[in-house]
């Protein structure tokens, strides 16, 4: 399970800088479908249930803002999904 999930969530992030730096969104596509297995072992959590359905979705808006050239809707879609891959980090590195 380490090998699918940690590998994913720091590609997804990755991919989803260089789409925010190129303005392509094609990359927050493909962060979108790295962070499927992520939400999908979220969603089956009860603490997060909802969050677990909903994160990757923010990488599709991110994508939509993108292409219609708004960045700043297109960044401020991207950092929930930073800081919840992050607080997930953190709390395994600290337990």
């Amino acid at each position: 399970m380490v090998l699918l999930f940690w590998p994913f969530m720091i590609a997804s992030i990755i991919f989803s800088v260089v789409a925010l730096s190129m303005k392509k969104p094609l990359f927050l596509v493909i962060s979108f479908v790295l962070l499927i297995p992520f939400s999908l072992y979220l969603a089956a959590t009860p603490l997060f249930r909802w969050w677990g359905i909903v994160l990757p979705f923010f990488y599709l808006g991110s994508a939509v803002a993108l292409k219609k050239n708004i960045m700043w809707l297109s960044v401020l879609l991207i950092v929930p999904v930073i800081i919840m891959i992050g607080w997930i980090g953190y709390v395994v590195v600290t337990q």
